[in-house]
């Protein structure tokens, strides 16, 4: 069985906190006058069309990885990631079609025989 719930994790909520204050530092470190937050970044909150990423980055070996190139769970058989926790970081877009394409590909995988 599935569940899914709207909450916040305590832990997403530092993470923002802690990110966007080290952006904030990386500007002025690069010379910006002038900062400031706006939206839901000022109240230290995600943002409600944000992809949450990372926590399951794909790899050659399982040495630095949590799974395979294809999504597939390091020491099973039958186990796949197939979301945005494959990504290490979102970067500076919205990741919504990188993670269409890396489910469907990870689906192709399975379905091949994977």
């Amino acid at each position: 069985m599935a569940r899914f719930e709207g909450l916040h994790h305590a832990e997403d909520l530092r993470t923002v906190a802690f990110l966007t204050d080290r952006a904030e530092e990386w500007l002025r470190a690069s010379g910006a006058g002038k900062t400031w937050q706006i939206g839901p970044m000022k109240e230290r909150t995600l943002s409600g069309g944000q992809h949450q990423a990372g926590t399951a980055r794909m790899a050659d070996s399982p040495r630095y990885g949590a799974t395979d190139p294809f999504g597939r769970v390091w020491g099973t058989d039958r186990v796949y990631v197939a979301d945005a926790s494959l990504h290490v970081t979102n970067g500076g877009a919205n990741p919504e079609l990188t993670i269409m394409a890396l489910a469907w590909r990870t689906a192709a995988h399975i379905a091949a025989g994977g």
